[in-house]
């Protein structure tokens, strides 16, 4: 049973000392005191407010109580050594890095963006391309080949040459082989965002100019624009036909996809054919059912089709695609979210995507503005001047007595030397665009500049931002409970055979079944009248206890089209019926009477009140028996170490 039991209020000494000095904030103001550690008003009541948010509330004592509690069994487990394991590191740093990425981004920034993407989502483009590869670290020479080069296609298409036919003979894209370089329909975050501008700000028929992305020169043709279809889920029967099959391969599937789109024409079932049929055995199993899907996350050919579906359960007849034929059948759609539900997906992709590092660049803009972020141009212009191609490939040849000592750049008391920027270009040079050598440094300078701003920010989040210091607490203090609470009593009380026996043999009394009995009751409606009344009653009184009794009693209540007398049987308990706690519990026939009838109530045997069996009641003791426990526990905490409430701090909550 681990689920965290009830923080137990006990008894606490309040001990008076001294207003505190100064004019510091009172929510820096130090209201408890735990053998040493000291907590102040200020994470008191952010704890207090964030769990009396609902519709109960607990008074300033009650919750003062609890948390003394709490704050003790996180000593213990200080105590214990817990928070030293590897385990606790690894969560609590996880836990913060996660929580520290909304500190670190400016939300102004990344709340532009979502929209931007939103509104581009409600869009789905089909777009032909060629690509001219050029990777990123190509030389200068290299990049300016591709770039004449796609130049040089695009002035044939522009001519007039077909864009599918260049594309076959010019396009460095593999897959053009198969699709002419036509890419489908898309929508945001599929494709790389230079490409993604660069499309959404087309209309259908407009021929790009050569644009660059990470993996070359893309020529774009917008083949058309429409609204989002939004998304679908699907099962599926597929033939395959892998490349290299003969002809006879081929016509066989096309026969065999024919032969089972008949067979579903005449009624049989979807699922059943995919389980025995379908080659998609990662699907077969579950009748041929694939994950959900949006424009862009699925074969063209595929897609298509299936948003052509207009009805839930409808299915395509067979279509092709390079991986064989399929028939598809439509389980359910959804219309495009609004806003406020497509907010949360699209932030996710954008974390995936390098715009996360616009509003992380924007954000360290404004940290250089906040932190007094200052340059020497000096030391500067020095790795300008020296700058030459060995610096990209980390091999060029420092003379450490030639480095300036001075500082490169400064802010908040974080310093940049000019050895240390030399160390960095070593590093990570090759990861700078390569151009003229100004252009080189100043990139270099503003992604080790920006790691340092981002850095300091991240180590001082818990002092500037009081709400991300007590969340972090609130979460630290959190595991340590969990954990200590599992090793003193969940994990305890499970094992502790003889602790729980211990515990169930002295208090019996609080796991007793209640006296019950076995009861019938008889209850003629007022609708019978007075004297039919009393014929009703001798009637149970002679066949109550006979075999097949009530059947004969149903029969002769019977009036018209009325039956007079209905018959309930249960075992009941003090309270659980107004009838039976009317009567003496003893074997035998009683007569009560209200204003729904006569009732003869048959009890038939009486249980006495006795201890429920140990592992009948075990769900019971247990947890009983980690309140004992916790109770024990506090107790001893309590007399361990040392509580102080600083009262005057105190009263500033109560007033």
């Amino acid at each position: 049973m681990r689920t965290k039991s009830p923080l137990i209020t006990i008894l606490i000494s309040v001990i008076v000392i001294p207003c505190l000095f100064g004019q510091e904030n009172n929510d820096r103001k130090i209201l408890l005191d735990i053998n040493g550690n000291k907590i102040t008003r200020g994470e008191f009541m952010w704890l207090y407010e964030k769990n009396n948010s609902g519709g109960t509330h607990s008074s300033i004592d009650d919750y003062l109580q609890m948390f003394i509690n709490f704050k003790l069994k996180v000593e213990a487990a200080n105590e214990a050594g817990i928070d030293k394991s590897v385990s606790f590191k690894r969560e609590l740093t996880g836990y913060r890095k996660q929580l520290a990425r909304n500190y670190l981004t400016d939300q102004d920034i990344k709340e532009e963006l979502l929209k931007k993407a939103y509104e581009r989502s409600k869009e789905e483009i089909n777009a032909y391309h060629i690509l001219i590869k050029c990777p990123a670290d190509a030389s200068p020479a290299d990049t300016m080949s591709a770039w004449s080069k796609a130049g040089n296609i695009r002035e044939r298409i522009r001519l007039g040459e077909p864009f599918e036919a260049v594309a076959r003979g010019a396009s460095d894209d593999p897959s053009v082989r198969i699709n002419g370089g036509n890419l489908g329909y898309f929508t945001v975050f599929q494709t790389p965002i230079t490409f993604e501008n660069k499309v959404y700000g087309m209309k259908p028929g407009a021929l790009s100019k050569p644009i660059r992305t990470a993996d070359g020169y893309h020529i774009i043709k917008v083949q058309n624009r429409r609204q989002n279809s939004g998304r679908i889920k699907t099962a599926h029967i597929m033939k395959v036909t892998p490349p290299g099959i003969t002809p006879g391969q081929k016509e066989k599937a096309s026969e065999q996809i024919d032969s089972l789109y008949k067979m579903l024409l005449s009624g049989a079932d979807f699922s059943k054919l995919a389980k025995e049929f379908s080659d998609d055995k990662g699907t077969s199993g579950n009748g041929g059912k694939l994950p959900w899907f949006g424009t862009g996350e699925m074969i063209f050919e595929f897609s298509e089709e299936a948003f052509r579906l207009m009805h839930n359960g409808d299915f395509s007849q067979p279509v092709q695609t390079v991986y064989g034929w399929h028939i598809i059948k439509r389980i359910d759609k959804q219309s495009p979210l609004p806003y406020s539900e497509a907010r949360k997906n699209l932030e996710s992709k954008l974390s995936q995507s390098y715009l996360a590092s616009v509003t992380r660049k924007s954000f360290a803009t404004r940290l250089k503005t906040e932190y007094n972020y200052k340059v020497n141009n000096v030391i500067l212009e020095w790795f300008n001047t020296i700058a030459d191609s060995t610096f990209r490939s980390g091999t060029y040849n420092w003379n450490t007595k030639h480095i300036p000592t001075e500082t490169l750049y400064s802010f908040a008391g974080v310093t940049c030397s000019a050895a240390d920027f030399a160390d960095y270009i070593n590093r990570v040079g090759n990861r700078a665009p390569l151009s003229d050598s100004i252009s080189f440094i100043n990139s270099l300078l503003d992604q080790k500049s920006y790691d340092d701003l981002i850095k300091y920010e991240d180590s001082i989040l818990e002092t500037k931002y009081s709400d991300f210091g007590y969340l972090i607490n609130e979460f630290h203090d959190g595991i340590l409970l969990f954990e200590i609470s599992d090793s003193m009593i969940w994990s305890r009380s499970m094992n502790d055979t003889s602790g729980l026996m211990k515990y169930y043999e002295t208090r019996k009394n609080e796991f007793m079944r209640d006296e019950a009995i076995k009861a019938k009751i008889y209850t003629i409606s007022n609708k019978a009248g007075k004297n039919r009344t009393k014929k009703l009653i001798k009637t149970v009184k002679k066949y109550y206890h006979r075999d097949n009794g009530d059947h004969t009693i149903i029969e002769l209540s019977i009036f018209n089209t009325d039956t007079l007398i209905s018959i309930t049987e249960d075992v009941y308990t003090k309270g659980s019926n107004h009838l039976t706690d009317q009567v003496k519990w003893t074997k035998g026939l009683s007569q009560v009477t209200d204003k729904t009838g006569t009732h003869e109530i048959y009890i038939s045997s009486v249980t006495e009140a006795k201890p429920v069996e140990f592992e009948e009641a075990k769900p019971l003791i247990i947890d009983g028996y980690q309140k004992f426990l916790e109770s024990e526990w506090l107790k001893q905490l309590h007399l361990k170490y040392n509580v102080i409430v600083y009262d005057d701090v105190l009263k500033t909550i109560k007033h």
